[in-house]
C-alpha cells in the first residue's frame, strides 16, 4: 500500500473512497492511475483529470476471461456454422460483464502452419476488440514436423497450446504420442499445456449407439458423451503431464470423476490446472428433457445431478482453480436448424454473464468470498496464463479495474445481453451483483450501460513461457 510516483500533478483517474478487493484481502481506499498502469493504492482520497467517487462500492481487478470463442466456425466448408459475433461485438459485451482480457483460440486448420491462423486471429481482433487479449494456439496436425512451430510461437509470445483429445473426425484430435512430444517442447520453455478431456474412442462409440435412438431425444447429447469419458482422458493427460514435467490444464471440467481424477493426478505430483464453466455449475442435464433443450447444448454436456454440486465444492475449497465462459455463441435459430442431438451446433454465450453469475450464485449466497472470486476470475487465469500486469490492483500493474454493486439485481433476459444476435441459458433467472464501471488501463470503457470506447483499442498483449529469456520476459512487462 502507498504511492508509486512523488510527482504533485494529479493522476489521469482515481477511484476514490473503494473497498479495494484482491485475491489476498480487502480495504477501504483510493487508486490513482498514470500512462495505463496503477500508480497510487492508499487510505486516503486523491485528485485526478478524472475522479470516480466509488461510494463505499468494490472494487475488482478486471476479469481475464481465459477461455473463449468468438467468430468460430464448426464444421467445414458451406456447411459450417458460425458463431453470433465477432471481435468486435465479442470483445464489447464482455467488456459490459467487467472482462478486460480474454484470451481467445487460434485453432490451426490441418495441412496449415499454425502460425499463419495466429497472425489472421492477432490482426482481426486488433482491429475490433476494445479490450486486451491474447490467444491460445491449438495444434491439431499431428505430424512431427509441427512440432517446430511451437517455439516460434512462444517467442510470439503464445505461451499456451490447447489440444483436442476428442474430434478425430473433425480432424482436431491429436493422438497421445504426439501430445507427450508437444508437452515436453512446451514444458522445456515453461509454457501451458490445455486439454480439451473427452476420450474420443468412447464418444464415437456411444455415439453411434445413440444415433440409433430417435434423433430429437436431446438427452442423448448427454449419453453418448459420458462421464467416463471425460475421467478417461483427463487421466491419459495426466500420466503424459507428469512424465514431461507440463503444466496441464484441463479445460471445462464438468464431472466429478474428472475433479478427482485430478486430485489424484496431483497427489501423484502432476501440476495439473482444473478449469470450470458457470453452466456446468448452473445446470444438470434434466434440462434435456424440456422443449427447449438444445438451447443448452455445449461439450462436454451437462451432467446428472450431483456433479453440479461436486464442482461447486471444488470451487468453494479450492480445487478448482479457474472459472472460465467457455463463451462460443450461436443463436436460437442456429439451434433451431438441427434436427437432433447429432448436429445441434454446440456452444453458449457466456463471457457477459460470467462475473454476474459467479457474484450471485457464488459471492451473494455466501457460497464463496468475494475474494475468492477475484482468484477464480482474475489473479489464477492471469498467474496460469503468463500475464503479469493483470490479475491484481497492485502498484505497476495494468489500470484494469471494475467497479461492483453487490447488491444490485437484474433479471436476466437475451435482450439484456450486448451481442443482439445472441441468446443467454440464464434468461429469466435474477442475479444479484452487477459490474457498474469497467476500466482498461485506466479508461473507463465502460460506465452504467454504456460503452465509451472504440473498437481497436484493445492490444494483443505476448505472453512468455516461465523459461524464456529475460529479454523476452522484460518485454511483455513492457507492453
Amino acid at each position: 500500500m502507498g504511492t508509486g510516483s512523488n510527482r504533485s500533478e494529479p493522476y489521469d483517474l482515481v477511484v476514490n473512497d473503494a473497498l479495494i478487493v484482491n485475491a489476498t484481502g480487502r480495504f477501504h481506499g483510493s487508486v490513482g492511475v498514470r500512462d495505463g498502469v496503477i500508480s497510487a493504492i492508499t487510505r486516503d482520497g486523491l485528485r485526478g483529470a478524472v475522479e470516480i467517487d466509488a461510494r463505499g462500492g468494490a472494487l475488482i481487478p478486471g476479469v481475464v476471461d481465459a477461455h473463449c470463442h468468438f467468430r468460430i466456425s464448426q464444421g467445414h466448408g458451406p456447411n459450417a456454422v458460425v458463431s453470433s459475433d465477432d471481435y468486435a461485438i465479442g470483445p464489447r459485451s464482455a467488456a459490459f460483464g467487467g472482462v478486460t482480457t480474454f484470451i481467445d483460440f487460434a485453432i490451426q486448420e490441418r495441412g496449415r502452419p499454425a502460425h499463419d491462423e495466429v497472425e489472421s486471429r492477432i490482426e482481426e481482433a486488433s482491429a475490433g476488440s476494445i479490450i486486451d487479449f491474447g490467444f491460445h494456439c491449438s495444434l491439431t496436425d499431428p505430424r512431427p514436423g509441427v512440432l517446430d512451430e511451437i517455439e516460434p510461437l512462444m517467442e510470439r509470445g503464445i505461451a499456451s497450446f490447447k489440444f483436442f483429445m476428442a474430434y478425430a473426425k473433425w480432424g482436431f484430435y491429436v493422438d497421445l504420442g504426439f501430445l507427450q512430444a508437444a508437452m515436453a517442447r512446451i514444458a522445456s520453455r515453461g509454457g501451458v499445456v490445455a486439454v480439451h478431456a473427452e476420450d474420443d474412442e468412447i464418444l464415437e462409440f456411444w455415439r453411434d449407439q445413440k444415433a440409433h435412438e430417435p434423433r430429437s431425444d436431446m438427452l442423448n447429447h448427454s449419453l453418448s458423451r459420458p462421464e467416463l469419458a471425460e475421467e478417461v482422458a483427463i487421466r491419459s493427460a495426466i500420466a503424459l503431464a507428469k512424465e514431461t514435467g507440463a503444466m496441464l490444464y484441463i479445460v471445462h471440467l464438468s464431472t466429478a470423476r474428472g475433479l478427482r481424477a485430478i486430485e489424484d493426478g496431483r497427489a501423484a505430483g502432476a501440476q495439473v490446472v482444473a478449469e470450470t464453466c458457470p453452466h456446468y455449475l448452473a445446470f444438470t442435464h434434466d434440462v434435456y428433457r424440456q422443449p427447449d433443450g438444445r438451447y443448452y447444448t455445449m461439450t462436454p454436456p451437462l451432467r446428472a445431478d450431483g456433479n453440479r454440486q461436486a464442482l461447486w465444492e471444488g470451487v468453494r475449497d479450492g480445487r478448482i482453480d479457474v472459472i472460465g465462459s467457455d463463451h462460443n455463441s450461436f443463436t436460437r435459430a442456429q439451434k433451431d436448424r438441427a434436427t437432433g442431438f447429432l448436429d445441434v451446433p454446440p456452444g453458449l454465450a457466456g463471457t457477459e454473464t460470467l462475473l454476474p453469475y459467479v457474484l450471485s450464485e457464488g459471492v451473494s449466497t455466501g457460497v464463496i468470498t468475494l475474494e475468492r472470486a477475484v482468484e477464480l476470475l482474475c489473479t489464477n487465469p492471469a498467474r496460469v496464463y503468463r500475464l503479469p500486469r493483470k490479475g491484481s490492483i497492485e502498484l505497476g500493474r495494468d489500470a484494469d479495474l471494475v467497479l461492483l454493486d453487490l447488491d444490485e439485481e437484474r433479471v436476466v433476459a437475451d435482450s439484456s445481453l450486448h451481442d443482439p444476435a445472441a441468446y443467454t441459458a440464464f434468461s429469466g433467472r435474477r442475479m444479484r451483483g452487477w459490474p457498474v464501471t469497467t476500466i482498461s488501463r485506466g479508461e473507463v470503457i465502460v460506465d452504467h450501460g454504456t460503452c465509451h470506447a472504440s473498437p481497436g483499442r484493445g492490444r494483443f498483449v505476448p505472453r512468455y513461457g516461465a523459461n524464456v529469456s529475460n529479454r523476452a520476459s522484460s518485454a511483455a512487462m513492457r507492453t
